[in-house]
């Protein structure tokens, strides 16, 4: 998308960004007068509990771009304008409010789509043929990606997921990994040992010897890295930014 300004030259390519998707997602069904439940999570300024784990969390990452900054605020209203509910919480990231938000939707029996492309949240798609689900939705083309492309992607189940994210590492998040090993040969060894703690306990099984050797002097780091890794889904309702009003996510309603 081509740079966007505004009269007083503020920058809205972001806005305008987020204003299409939150249209296509929400106008055809507002015209059939429905009143869709519809969340959206942000990031709480500030260190997270990761960075209490692992200080050098996201430490690689540089200052936001300067034409982003003046958008938060735009971004914020622009949902409030569309009546969506906004939410975050101190000391957590908008994943683990999605996380959190998600298991309380299906613990009240509502499906739940999540609109992103954060590999991260696959860790959430449910199994499939799992009623009610988690799938989520590709904001850029709108389409559905489910257990299937998690296991096409990967090569394992959204289960196990984080055990190849916390093996093979993640540079946009500075989490190293293990020396030596990518998503794939991770993806492999999660099969083959059935999880990454087992993994880690048999290390000195390994028959590729400069897996045996990255893995037995990695083993602890690489279980630290799991735990960053892993969405928490159980954020207390008092840390989130909730409306007055909430009862529970069935309430969530425009």
């Amino acid at each position: 998308m081509p740079p966007l300004h505004s009269s007083d030259a503020t920058p809205t390519c972001a806005v305008h960004g987020v204003c299409r998707m939150l249209q296509n997602l929400l106008l055809p069904r507002l015209l059939k007068g429905e009143r869709p439940r519809v969340v959206l999570a942000f990031d709480f300024r500030g260190p997270n509990f990761r960075h209490d784990v692992y200080p050098e969390y996201k430490a690689n990452r540089g200052p936001c771009p300067e034409d982003l900054v003046p958008q938060f605020k735009l971004v914020r209203e622009a949902a409030e304008a569309f009546g969506v509910v906004q939410v975050d919480a101190e000391g957590y990231e908008a994943d683990d409010v999605i996380a959190t938000l998600a298991r309380r939707a299906l613990d009240n029996g509502v499906d739940v789509d999540i609109l992103s492309g954060d590999k991260d949240l696959m860790q959430l798609i449910t199994l499939t043929g799992i009623k009610p689900s988690v799938h989520m939705i590709d904001p850029m083309h709108f389409d559905r990606v489910d257990h299937h492309d998690v296991v096409k992607k990967w090569g394992v189940s959204s289960e196990k997921l984080g055990d190849v994210l916390a093996l093979a590492g993640d540079a946009a998040d500075n989490i190293p990994g293990a020396p030596g090993i990518g998503p794939k040969i991770a993806a492999t060894l999660i099969t083959e040992y059935g999880s990454l703690s087992n993994l880690t306990a048999k290390a000195d099984m390994i028959k590729q010897k400069k897996r045996q050797e990255s893995l037995v002097e990695h083993a602890e780091k690489v279980l630290l890295f799991r735990k960053l890794v892993t969405l928490d889904d159980s954020i207390p309702t008092s840390n989130m930014t909730l409306p007055s009003e909430y009862q529970d996510v069935t309430s969530l309603r425009m």
